[in-house]
């Protein structure tokens, strides 16, 4: 059973609970039996591993490298240093790039958001690289700001060495399906490239014609799109977010034999996900009482934000210790949906995630006379315990 108690004035209020969720309304399922090399479900929202198979394994990943391709160019069309609507010719470098093509010639002119599309929605090479020379120069001089991205994000089982994913392991390009995880879920803060990505289809002007998105899951319910991608050494290759009940996922599956064992096993991850999700604590239930003396109501109901929902691969998953941390010097008003505090959630006695506490209701600012009878109440109320 939860404590909840009104949280004194002025200090810092920590209420400890532990709860052991064992009694689920349905039994959990066992996580599918997949061929592919590696695997991470990850959960988006909390930074965590839910569930993975060589999730550690540095592995050429093949067009997935285009999700760090996307983002180093969307940051600068964010900060203002590269321009949608720029026009740029594609060299011949650019038009000779093998793989999957747009089929640029030397020459052609497109903007800077047709390149994005391009590079995104149907994994154009040579796009991607035009794109890669338009904004540094050289690709190898964008191959530098890509590496340096993954080593701010903290991304040390990765490395770079050209921005399509062409070349592999064996020529120094790879990264694990941990790491991709993790990018992605950056990637996602930015919402044109989470528009760009969710898109499914683009006109392309400068070729007068439509492209398609060619992420194969784009139609199930929640999903945001990923990236897709193969090569010889990299197997086949894909990367999916979804999000579904608030709650975003997201799917990696590196060294598939095939184009279908990689949809099928994908889809299978994501449906497992969803289907465990089980919500432990949810944002109607009130957690503590938070003292406001000079509010009209001199207490308000602290709730989350947004309800506490993981998934479980096993019921000991289910099982977290929480603390109640209540702002100190809270002043009226407070209205509905103001941070009154942090729920600090611990699973295995580390901290696993802060959650956001709201005040329930609003509570306006009390007259002089009010404030004395909150202070009154307060007091009477304290030689009666």
């Amino acid at each position: 059973m939860r404590a909840s108690r009104i949280v004194p004035w002025g200090i810092l209020a920590i209420l400890v609970m532990t709860t052991a969720f064992s009694g689920v309304a349905h039994a959990l399922k066992a996580p599918p039996e997949l061929s592919s090399i590696a695997y991470a479900v990850y959960d988006a929202d909390y930074g965590y591993l839910v569930l993975e198979k060589n999730a550690y394994q540095q592995r050429s990943i093949a067009s997935i490298t285009k999700v760090m391709t996307l983002l180093v160019a969307i940051e600068l069309v964010e900060e203002g240093k590269l321009a949608l609507d720029g026009a740029v010719t594609a060299s011949a470098r650019a038009a000779s790039r093998e793989g999957t093509q747009i089929n640029l010639k030397a020459g052609d002119t497109l903007t800077v958001e047709d390149l994005l599309y391009a590079t995104a929605l149907v994994s154009a090479n040579d796009a991607a690289v035009a794109l890669a020379e338009y904004v540094a120069g050289t690709e190898a001089d964008f191959i530098k700001l890509m590496n340096a991205k993954a080593e701010e994000l903290g991304l040390g089982d990765t490395h770079y060495v050209d921005c399509t994913g062409l070349l592999s392991i064996f020529s120094n390009n790879f990264s694990t399906a941990l790491d991709q995880a993790r990018l992605l879920q950056v990637a996602l803060e930015h919402e044109l490239l989470r528009s760009i990505l969710t898109s499914t289809d683009y006109f392309l002007e400068s070729q007068d014609r439509r492209i398609k998105n060619s992420h194969p899951l784009l139609a199930l319910p929640g999903v945001e799109g990923g990236k897709t991608g193969a090569t010889t050494p990299a197997g086949h290759t894909l990367i999916t977010s979804c999000v579904r009940h608030e709650k975003r996922l997201i799917i990696v599956v590196l060294g598939a034999r095939s184009r279908e064992v990689r949809n099928d096993e994908n889809e299978k991850l994501l449906e497992w996900a969803f289907g465990n999700l089980r919500t432990l604590i949810s944002s109607e239930e009130v957690l503590t009482q938070v003292l406001i003396p000079d509010g009209v109501d001199h207490q308000v109901n602290a709730v989350l934000a947004r309800e506490f929902a993981v998934v479980a691969a096993t019921e000991s998953d289910l099982e977290y210790e929480t603390e109640t941390q209540i702002l100190p010097d809270l002043r009226a008003p407070i209205d509905r949906g103001d941070k009154v505090g942090e729920l600090v959630v611990m699973r295995q006695g580390e901290e696993f995630v802060r959650l956001d506490l709201v005040a329930q209701q609003s509570t306006g600012l009390a007259t002089w006379l009010r404030r004395i009878f909150n202070s009154m109440t307060r007091i009477f109320r304290g030689m009666g315990e």
